[in-house]
């Protein structure tokens, strides 16, 4: 699958994917955090009641929005770790003809 192959894709959207994937991390965790203590509060205060009203059902939920969590996590350090890998490569192919024309004047000298 040529569109999952991120080193294929221009920078621009690498970086616009890297970047969505984060925004979506931080309102997943964020919405994790509330639901969990929210969660934690129904259960401490009502205990069997609170399971029997589906709190079990909320907790498969709260696993369901953590995986996502993950997934946006693990996307974005895909993203990262490719632009990085071509910054690295466009930094060591701007060093090298510098290096091979200081090296021409150092033989000149």
């Amino acid at each position: 699958m040529a569109l999952l192959n991120l080193t294929r894709w221009p920078s621009v959207l690498v970086f616009l994917l890297a970047g969505c994937t984060a925004a979506l991390f931080a309102f997943v965790t964020v919405n994790l955090f509330s639901q969990a203590m929210a969660s934690l509060t129904f259960l401490q205060t009502f205990g069997a009641e609170a399971i029997r009203h589906g709190a079990l059902l909320q907790v498969i939920e709260l696993t369901l929005w953590g995986s996502l969590s993950l997934f946006c996590w693990l996307v974005f350090k895909i993203c990262e770790h490719e632009l990085v890998d071509r910054y690295a490569a466009w930094a060591k192919a701007r060093r090298t003809p510098t290096s091979q024309t200081q090296a021409k004047t150092d033989q000149a000298k």
